[in-house]
């Protein structure tokens, strides 16, 4: 035996003299043969989110800052060659809300909850509505029957009052989702929806579609958002399927109202 099998290369070359005693046919042959055996590497079991619960990706705004100091976008100058190549592309954008990144993490076997980072510190009425819509038995049996042991994120913003600026959107605490990850797969537009209303709970509204300038222009003519009395902090841009650029990063951009205002020529 060459090793142990679960540390080898994932084929090796065997001199063989004793094959060909064991297999007369060739033994009359003077040249020395090889078997190539390929040996499958033990499969690891990957080690538990529950542990580790997956962070959220950070999205980039869509065209470069400056360097020399007043970090004013440039504009045409994309972050990402992949956006600039699909740029004239059908996107959809959705309301970017200006609250906290939040998770709720099944794990195959229970539900918990995390914030943008583990050690971000969760606001106490955040975690109550968190608890009190995800935390029942009938909701953990749900994600049991629907994603069995399959690990899944949902991604959403906690908004309201004493969150950011979040008292002008409603006068309770909220959340609401924006993204869905099962195992290493984010969810189609559709996928996130359905979700939404297996929970009984609120998906960010796409509040446009089209074109790269499409999003920019509408950030640029300051809409108010969907909810309440709040001005739209901006718009979060994916294509309209779900692409990643060739270093398996997801194709994502945010176009935020505050990086536009001084070329839209306007204030607050």
């Amino acid at each position: 035996m060459v090793g142990s099998p679960f540390r080898a290369e994932p084929w090796l070359q065997i001199p063989s003299k004793k094959i060909f005693e064991k297999f007369s046919d060739f033994a009359s042959q003077k040249s020395i043969f090889c078997i190539v055996v390929y040996v499958e590497k033990k499969r690891e079991r990957p080690q538990k989110e529950s542990e580790h619960m997956r962070e959220y990706h950070k999205i980039e705004t869509v065209f470069e800052r400056s360097t020399d100091g007043n970090k004013y976008l440039q504009l045409g100058k994309f972050r990402n060659p992949t956006v600039e190549f699909l740029k004239d592309l059908p996107w959809q954008f959705t309301e970017k809300l200006d609250g906290t990144n939040t998770r709720v993490y099944w794990d195959g076997h229970k539900v918990s909850y995390g914030g943008r980072t583990d050690r971000a510190q969760m606001p106490v009425p955040l975690m109550n509505y968190l608890v009190s819509v995800f935390g029942t038995q009938e909701v953990e049996e749900l994600f049991e029957q629907t994603f069995g042991e399959r690990e899944v994120i949902l991604f959403g913003e906690g908004y309201g009052p004493k969150i950011q600026n979040g008292g002008a959107y409603r006068d309770d605490v909220s959340f609401m989702l924006f993204d869905v990850l099962i195992g290493d797969n984010y969810q189609p537009r559709e996928m996130v929806e359905e979700t939404a209303k297996m929970f009984g709970i609120d998906v960010v509204p796409i509040v446009c579609e089209g074109t790269i300038q499409d999003g920019i222009d509408f950030v640029t003519s300051h809409p108010k958002s969907t909810m309440g009395t709040a001005m739209m902090e901006g718009v979060v841009g994916r294509p309209a399927v779900e692409l990643r650029d060739r270093c398996g990063n997801r194709v994502i951009v945010k176009i935020k109202w505050k990086d536009f205002k001084y070329f839209a020529g306007k204030e607050e």
